[in-house]
């Protein structure tokens, strides 16, 4: 019979096997050290044309060239390892209405984009499991935000310049409506604007509570939004 030191002794051992093999198995297949986006997609030449005349324009988002994403930060529980998961989908719709200047929002028409977050991926499926399980999607299977304002627009810069512009408007996420302002850059050629939109916030801020990975890797509270948007009228 064991005596109860060797006992204990064993199951200690046995939670340091476990643990680390948990570090292991995330250090191998989870952890990643991804990177947000910094400037606006390049125009598609292919897609240029004469903008339509009227007096307001409308551009309707082109799901296959356009991209959401997520970017949070995950860490090991008994080790500082730096980790920042990304998961994605193209499957976003949307249509903005501008002013026929095209220097601001049309208030008479509603501009908004709607992101399927059931088809959010990562290139891991426990992290998406998890991440689908934080967001509940079944019950919330879509994020949509209506866009209310538009500032910072510079006049000075040439029409095909990008733009660093503040997008506020409100973020409809897991049942919640929350006012959030997006830093965007963009830029327009022709009948074309490409956008890279990006908000933080926290999981609190909508209900939730951040996602852990097998109790041993924990989701940090705050979550970063990026946007990357083809448009055409």
């Amino acid at each position: 019979m064991l005596s109860p030191r060797r006992i204990i002794v064993g199951a200690v051992l046995l939670a340091l096997i476990v643990a680390a093999g948990g570090a292991a198995m995330w250090w191998v297949f989870i952890r990643e050290d991804n990177k947000l986006a910094t400037a606006a997609p390049a125009v598609p030449g292919e897609l240029q044309g004469t903008p339509t005349s009227g007096d307001a324009q409308t551009y309707r988002i082109i799901a296959d060239r356009s991209e959401a994403a997520y970017f949070a930060d995950e860490k090991l529980a008994s080790l500082p390892l730096p980790s920042t998961a990304k998961g994605t989908t193209t499957e976003i719709d949307g249509t903005f209405h501008l002013t026929p200047d095209g220097l601001g929002l049309d208030p008479a028409k509603p501009s908004t984009f709607t992101v399927n977050l059931t088809s959010l991926k990562s290139d891991k499926a426990m992290r998406d499991r998890r991440v689908q399980n934080t967001l509940e999607t079944g019950t919330y299977p879509k994020a949509t935000f209506t866009a209310t304002k538009v500032t910072g627009y510079d006049a000075s810069l040439a029409s095909d310049a990008e733009q660093t512009l503040q997008l506020t408007g409100t973020l409809d996420l897991h049942g919640v409506q929350k006012e959030v302002t997006w830093d965007v850059k963009a830029k327009r050629q022709g009948n074309v604007i490409t956008a890279l939109a990006t908000v933080k916030f926290s999981f609190e801020d909508f209900g939730m509570a951040p996602p852990n990975i097998g109790g041993f890797v924990t989701v940090q509270d705050h979550v970063t939004l990026q946007v990357q948007v083809v448009a055409q009228s």
